[in-house]
């Protein structure tokens, strides 16, 4: 499995079998940005929430997709794909950001200068209420970056982050919810989630 450059590889370990031990089992060894994950405000803020403290309708709510493929230069999410989507933004929780990056998944591209938003849109979205931001990418900010500004910005509104997505096409614009419940850990930075959105649920 693809992780962020530096991070420990994912390792699974078989520890039963049904046909010895009459059970299954297996030994996970991965970080809690693996995957498709989210970004607690533990992650970088020291006093942030974590994943054992908030309250699980953190992580769900109503969501929007915003198609950024033809909004893109030199990496960067162009503010004005986002801005046109304001009405619709007052009225959701989760901003998804779909760039067709998670098509590379599995290759070494995807690991490399995938397409983010910048601290434009970070500061734009961080003017709304809302419970989080995603992104088919490994990343919300550039993957050779050390300050991750957009993180910072959008982590200290207590805004859940959610990277690796995937499929976000088969979702529409709106009118849907976005869950993204995580493990509840102690101290929690993060956590490998199931990230649904749910098409028929729009109450």
């Amino acid at each position: 499995m693809p992780v962020f450059p530096g991070s420990a590889e994912v390792k699974t370990e078989i520890t039963a079998f049904l046909e010895s031990h009459r059970y299954n089992e297996k030994l996970l060894h991965l970080s809690t940005h693996t995957g498709t994950h989210i970004d607690c405000a533990k992650h970088l803020v020291k006093h942030g929430f974590d994943t054992a403290g908030a309250l699980p309708e953190k992580f769900y709510g109503r969501g929007i997709v915003i198609d950024c493929r033809d909004e893109i230069k030199n990496g960067i999410i162009n503010v004005s794909c986002v801005r046109k989507y304001e009405n619709e933004i007052r009225h959701t929780d989760f901003v998804l950001f779909y760039t067709g990056w998670y098509h590379h998944w599995g290759t070494s591209v995807y690991t490399g200068n995938s397409p983010v938003p910048g601290t434009d849109i970070a500061n734009y979205l961080a003017g709304f209420k809302l419970k989080g931001a995603g992104i088919d990418t490994m990343s919300m900010d550039n993957i050779n970056s050390f300050d991750l500004p957009v993180h910072h910005i959008l982590l200290s509104r207590e805004m859940v982050l959610v990277e690796n997505l995937t499929n976000l096409e088969s979702l529409p614009v709106s009118g849907f919810h976005f869950c993204c419940f995580p493990l509840k850990i102690e101290d929690g930075d993060g956590s490998p989630v199931r990230a649904i959105g749910l098409i028929n649920n729009t109450t």
